[in-house]
């Protein structure tokens, strides 16, 4: 039997602005502006794009590799415990707000699609690699465990349930089970949208036409 218990409202600020591109510095400055912006507007939870730091590698998708490109992509990602990754916390400490944060994380060497969700008091209450990243996406990502198929947390007590997913919006059994865990929030990571193009070799879900259609079969399915 479905709840009764009425669910708070809560204002949900979504970023739509460009990093700075390839920039780790310029681009967490940034950050903890929009933070304390979303913030001052009253928001609880703001969220941010697939790879917002430092910027989704776009280019892999029309172009060969580009190794001066990916070194410096590498160079510019952010790790998990590092001081950039506690300005972020700070912000969202400061400000007291919930953070989803869409980012490519390093580690090492290697860089991973990643999210991470931060509470109103900093903390990191989940951080998930995107399972497996899409097609092009693996020449620059490497793929996760399985401890990443947790991507739902409650953000505080009392509140909703928030869950994490990028492209595995179409893999069924990865949407199923994000459903349930009682996800009731969702943050759709996804990178940037550009206009459709005819003749273009882009996909169409993609493309700032085709990802509503997509993004309403994600939520007519599970109903």
């Amino acid at each position: 039997m479905a709840s009764t218990t009425k669910q708070p409202t809560i204002r949900v600020a979504v970023t739509q602005h460009e990093p700075i591109w390839l920039d780790l510095e310029a681009t967490i400055d940034k950050t903890c502006h929009l933070i304390a912006e979303a913030a001052s507007a009253n928001s609880k939870l703001v969220v941010f794009p697939e790879c917002w730091i430092p910027g989704y590698p776009a280019w892999i998708w029309s172009r060969p590799v580009d190794f001066d490109l990916g070194v410096k992509y590498v160079e510019n990602s952010l790790e998990i415990d590092s001081p950039q990754m506690r300005r972020i916390r700070d912000a969202a400490a400061t400000h007291q707000v919930n953070v989803g944060l869409g980012f490519s994380e390093r580690d090492g060497d290697s860089v991973y699609i990643a999210q991470a969700l931060i509470d109103e008091k900093g903390e990191i209450r989940m951080q998930r690699r995107k399972m497996k990243p899409t097609h092009m996406e693996r020449t620059i990502f490497g793929d996760a465990s399985g401890s990443c198929l947790a991507g739902v947390v409650q953000l505080s007590d009392g509140g909703p349930r928030v869950g994490n997913v990028f492209r595995e919006h179409i893999q069924p059994l990865l949407k199923y089970y994000t459903l349930s865990q009682n996800e009731q929030i969702h943050i759709a990571g996804w990178p940037p949208l550009d206009p459709f193009m005819e003749g273009s070799p882009g996909f169409w879900s993609m493309t700032a036409e085709g990802d509503p259609h997509f993004a309403i079969c994600k939520k007519a399915e599970p109903s």
